[in-house]
């Protein structure tokens, strides 16, 4: 089986400073960087680290280099006129961070760009850093292949019925879960189940059948950028290998405190041993 990621592809400029300038104050950083980004990239580059099969569905330009996504089958990217996309990363001392992105080649994504990869069915794991249609066009494709839909709605945007009815997974936050509707809204129109996360409180699981909290890995982040990403990629990853969503929602909550152990989005993503290892020693 494998994951299909549908998503942005991004250069990430890293400015690490004290806190987080409000607005109108100008703050002096302490250091900056280049690496790569992009939620598509991030999470495609996760679950190939677990060790996943993984195709990357996305549409790059000039400057991108294939060797940033290690692991992964880039067979499927789309070469655009745009530029790749660029995101703007603040990272406080206390790990949390602002993010603003130029969406670039991202912003033309389009549903004929998708295609399910051959096999028996598997996971597809999609955005929203990239067109609604193309991400609806995934959905359907995958619905109707018998694939199963996991869907991180970061930025979050209104979702039209027919793309929730298509959702397996859905796994919000709480500032896009406020745009989104209750729990209880999303699973009357067709989620399959409603994963929120809490940051360093973990995270609740929604399903008709009830809730349950899922507590946070304990961790010294440095860097939560990666975080979300990390937990969607072993979420995706771990129900792709058949494991049932509620070890799968442990896995990840996991997976997303281990990748805050470094600065950079991919910096600190884990090996499936590492995953292991952590998840044996909290009991998981």
């Amino acid at each position: 089986m494998t994951v299909l990621v549908v998503g942005a592809v991004n250069t990430d400029l890293v400015i690490e400073t004290a806190h987080i300038a409000a607005p109108g104050e100008t703050v002096i950083a302490a250091r900056s960087s280049t690496g790569h980004g992009g939620k598509g990239g991030n999470q495609a580059t996760a679950v190939a680290r677990l060790g996943g099969a993984c195709t990357l569905a996305a549409r790059v330009g000039a400057g991108f280099d294939p060797a940033s996504l290690p692991g992964v089958d880039t067979s499927a990217l789309v070469h655009d006129a745009a530029p790749t996309g660029l995101a703007v990363v603040l990272v406080a001392a206390d790990g949390e961070n602002a993010i603003t992105v130029v969406p670039g080649a991202n912003a033309n994504l389009a549903p004929a760009d998708i295609r399910l990869p051959p096999g028996p069915p598997g996971v597809v794991l999609a955005s929203l850093e990239v067109p609604l249609p193309a991400v609806a066009a995934a959905a359907r494709l995958a619905r109707a292949a018998g694939w199963r839909v996991v869907l991180n709605p970061a930025p979050a945007v209104a979702l039209p019925p027919a793309l929730l009815a298509d959702v397996d997974v859905l796994v919000p936050n709480e500032h896009e879960l406020a745009v989104l509707g209750s729990p209880a809204d999303l699973l009357a129109a067709g989620v399959g189940a409603v994963v929120v996360t809490l940051g360093a409180a973990g995270c609740r699981v929604h399903r008709p059948g009830g809730t349950t909290t899922v507590p946070a890995h304990p961790v010294h982040a440095v860097d939560t950028t990666g975080a979300g990403d990390a937990f969607c990629a072993a979420l995706a990853w771990a129900l792709d290998t058949g494991r049932p969503l509620d070890e799968a929602v442990r896995l990840a909550c996991v997976a997303g405190a281990l990748a805050t152990r470094a600065v950079g989005a991919r910096a600190a993503l884990p090996a499936a041993a590492d995953l292991s290892r952590a998840a044996s020693s909290a009991g998981r």
